[in-house]
């Protein structure tokens, strides 16, 4: 079971269908919003008025009025490979994210630009908490998410499915405008501090870089996610 709390994570939950064992708004809120009460009562969600000194003491204070208790979301392990599109597939591989808000942050991205899967490793990774369910405003209740045991692994059978291997760093030579939307590809983003591993380099058909004018030479992992999900993004049929 997980907290989940904020207008749009409650609503997205709402529109997904998703598993919720109790809704809780703050009283206050509810005479506001009277469609969440509609929504709960058509759907028969069991749901709760709460004063705000509860909902605070319940959420936190970043409920914004809304929260539930949700059960625990749909994570996949190596059964993912046979999920994933054989022609148009779009995967991205978190290797050392462990910051739960630039993992909410990502799934956004995620969702926003259609990518099929987010693949992580077992460990040096941020897991699924309230945190990155808040963050991701929602978009977690639309993405499909594996933790795998090796990334290394992971990009060899993405490999052998025809998948191409697509690191981002900083040293990269290819820009994303030159790689062919029509392809299986698979992006890798490093972590917050050290970047991709040395390993995973090695194994990238092609090294991403992104074109900056700045003054400064790096940009946060969720950031640099959301330029190269979206300029990589499936292109429309």
């Amino acid at each position: 079971m997980i907290k989940i709390y904020g207008k749009n994570c409650i609503y997205e939950a709402l529109r997904a269908s998703a598993p919720l064992k109790k809704v809780f708004i703050l009283d206050s809120q509810a005479k506001k919003d009277k469609n969440i009460v509609d929504i709960l009562t058509k759907r028969n969600y069991h749901y709760q008025l709460l004063s705000k000194d509860k909902m605070d003491k319940e959420f936190g204070t970043s409920n914004q009025g809304y929260g539930a208790y949700r059960e625990d979301y749909t994570i996949y392990g190596d059964e993912f490979f046979d999920m994933i599109p054989e022609k148009g597939g779009r995967v991205l591989l978190l290797d050392g994210i462990q910051d739960p808000h630039n993992l909410g942050a990502i799934l956004r991205s995620v969702d926003a630009f259609s990518y099929d899967m987010v693949v992580l490793p077992k460990n040096r990774s941020a897991f699924i908490t309230e945190t990155v369910a808040h963050v991701s405003t929602g978009a977690i209740e639309y993405v499909k998410i594996a933790y795998v045991n090796s990334l290394l692994t992971a990009v060899t059978r993405l490999h052998d499915k025809n998948y191409w291997i697509l690191g981002t760093d900083a040293s990269g030579k290819t820009k994303t405008e030159d790689i062919d939307k029509s392809l299986n590809l698979a992006v890798i983003i490093g972590s917050e501090g050290f970047g991709m591993s040395k390993t995973l380099v090695k194994q990238s058909d092609f090294l991403i870089t992104i074109p900056m004018t700045g003054h400064v030479n790096s940009l946060n992992a969720s950031v640099s996610a959301g330029i190269v999900l979206k300029d990589l993004k499936k292109e429309i049929e």
